[in-house]
């Protein structure tokens, strides 16, 4: 492995007080590429590949020419990564789309139930059933992949219904991304304005609007989601990148304007100069070996800022076996979503303390995070509250961190309106002051028990403490065990790595559960459930994201010890937020 020895970096930054313009990317861009090109020069290629899967209901006949239209769909994507590296000077092929010959590798499964059966939190299961049909040709563990549906179908004859997961989240090492699919999607119909098409979206309105803005939306939905699949944060772009027929592709609205310009839309979708500089490393994009996070030791240590004029300096001190090519700075106000952070970017020379130049914020509460760059494809990020005063700005730990007073929370609690949410609240936080005895499982007499109720031999989380029927204590924003925005009466934290073992005595015959990541964890966290039964695997989930919820219901029929685990997928477990909810053991 190509690594130097551990080093503290020593790095000044001054670019002009704030000056960041379209100059200072190109700048920071073409010598990261030179960085890159560095480290990898003696490695040996490797042929990363994105694949495809087109996943369909049970049943669904497949329309004319799918084949050929996907085809389409796929070339203008990857041409879409090319031209958008092009327009910094960098030449690519675009995406590596897997290929036998000259033609798309596309792996078609057949869902174990109907269109309608599936909706926008499949995801899990979609990855499930993939997995078991394809038989290892497709491993979410190791690949990237880029899972198409058509999960649709008609309403009153005329208005197409999506019933797909719509994400993507990854990293250099692995990750997925859903999107919809249907026969008007088509790059050759971008300028069609004049047919119309009717669809319909999970939570929304019924929509009407031309075909070639249909396509924009949709087939730009691909490129946004991949984003995410390549590990892109939602990046609105540096106001010297927005004009007024531009619109970065990671911002809020960005995937709505693909190609825009090709049949008159207002704006076009581009991706920023952030996002260039962190694919530049991309093992999908070098072709050159993936490493994990846990390949490198990377550490920034006393962050603080200064103010100098008109511009205020991020200054901390930078550790690493391996130099960071690059940073970018992605900032937004906490009251706004993160679709709106604003991107700088650096070149890390590798010499000196870092001291970076971000322009003079108004006064406020921001998310700030910072994205360091390696040159082996890997992103180390590091999130955090930028403050700024009249003449003050500082770096804290985000917002949540006072210790939960349960007691004082549920005073507050009674006070509210009796609505069906706060009675629910209310149940669990009584069970929490006023606690009943721990039920042993062994001489339990009931027909059914959840086992955040019942006694446990060990339990072990990753962060923090176990916990039963709520999250954690450290913060009232992540209190309540909340998945999919319903919050769960009964359930375990699992923050992994985690495990929580119960001695059953044969006495019990079914698990059943709900797993997935407490909402509002990062989507860079992951984590994968196992349900051990006397040291044999009866289940193992697949990779879960945030968003994602998939239910468990195993046989446990003469099995004496049952372990319940949850391990994080990337090689660290930051924002691994599992919960284990409703575990419940029944006779």
């Amino acid at each position: 492995m190509k690594f130097l020895r551990l080093l503290s970096l020593s790095i000044v930054l001054y670019i002009n007080s704030y000056s960041q313009s379209a100059q200072t990317a190109q700048s920071v861009i073409s010598d990261a590429k030179k960085a890159v090109e560095t480290y990898n020069k003696d490695m040996p290629k490797a042929n990363n590949v994105v694949k495809v899967v087109y996943f369909h209901g049970k049943g669904h006949k497949l329309s004319a020419g799918w084949e050929e239209r996907l085809t389409r769909i796929l070339t203008a994507v990857s041409d879409y990564y090319r031209d958008e590296f092009g327009r910094y000077g960098i030449k690519s092929d675009g995406v590596n789309f897997d290929k036998s010959g000259n033609k798309y590798v596309i792996t078609v499964v057949e869902g174990d139930f109907d269109s309608k059966s599936y909706n926008v939190n499949s995801s899990a299961q979609l990855q499930t059933e993939i997995s078991n049909k394809t038989r290892g040709k497709i491993d979410f563990s190791d690949d990237h992949i880029l899972v198409i549906t058509g999960l649709y179908y008609m309403k009153d004859k005329e208005t197409y219904v999506f019933n797909s997961p719509y994400m993507g989240t990854g990293s250099s090492v692995r990750g997925v991304s859903f999107a919809a699919d249907c026969p008007l999607l088509d790059p050759k119909l971008l300028t069609d304005k004049v047919n119309a098409i009717k669809f319909s979206e999970p939570n929304k309105a019924d929509r009407e609007c031309s075909v070639a803005e249909f396509n924009s939306w949709y087939i730009g939905g691909i490129a946004h989601e991949m984003g995410h699949m390549f590990g892109l944060f939602h990046d609105f772009g540096n106001p010297f990148e927005l004009t007024a027929s531009s619109i970065s592709l990671m911002g809020e609205y960005g995937s709505r304007h693909f190609k825009g310009d090709a049949w008159g839309d207002t704006q076009t979708s581009y991706i920023s100069g952030a996002g260039i500089l962190q694919l530049l490393s991309h093992p999908v994009f070098t072709g050159y070996s993936k490493y994990k996070k846990s390949d490198v030791e990377l550490s920034l240590n006393d962050i603080h800022c200064s103010i100098a004029g008109d511009s205020i300096f991020l200054k901390a001190d930078l550790a690493s076996n391996l130099p960071p090519y690059a940073l970018s700075v992605l900032i937004s106000p906490l009251n706004r979503t993160e679709y709106f952070n604003e991107s700088a970017v650096y070149s890390i020379p590798g010499t000196g303390p870092i001291s970076v130049p971000l322009k003079k914020w108004n006064e406020g509460n921001y998310r700030m995070y910072l994205i360091f760059m390696l040159p082996n494809g890997v992103v180390y990020p590091f999130f955090k509250l930028f403050a700024v005063g009249q003449n003050s700005a500082e770096i804290k730990e985000l917002p949540g961190r006072k210790i939960v007073d349960v007691k004082e929370l549920y005073s507050r609690v009674s006070a509210m309106e009796k609505t069906p949410e706060i009675k629910k609240k209310l149940r669990i936080l009584e069970s929490i002051i006023n606690p009943s005895p721990f039920a042993d499982p062994i001489t339990y007499g009931g027909d059914s028990l959840y086992l955040s109720d019942a006694k446990w031999e060990v339990a072990n989380v990753g962060w923090e403490k176990p916990a039963r029927n709520y999250f954690t204590i450290e913060s009232e924003n992540v209190f309540f065990l909340v998945n999919r925005g319903e919050i769960f009466e009964k359930g375990l934290f699992a923050h992994s790595p985690s495990i929580y073992s119960f001695r059953l005595d044969k006495k019990w015959t079914r698990f059943s559960a709900i797993i997935g990541l407490r909402d509002y964890a990062h989507q860079q966290g992951s984590a994968r459930f196992t349900l051990i039964g006397d040291g044999k695997v009866l289940y193992q989930s697949p990779i879960m994201r945030v968003g994602q919820q998939s239910r468990v219901e195993i046989s446990i029929k003469n099995i004496s010890k049952l372990e319940l685990k949850a391990e994080g997928t990337e090689g660290h477990n930051y924002n691994s937020w599992a919960i284990w909810a409703s575990p419940l053991i029944s006779r």
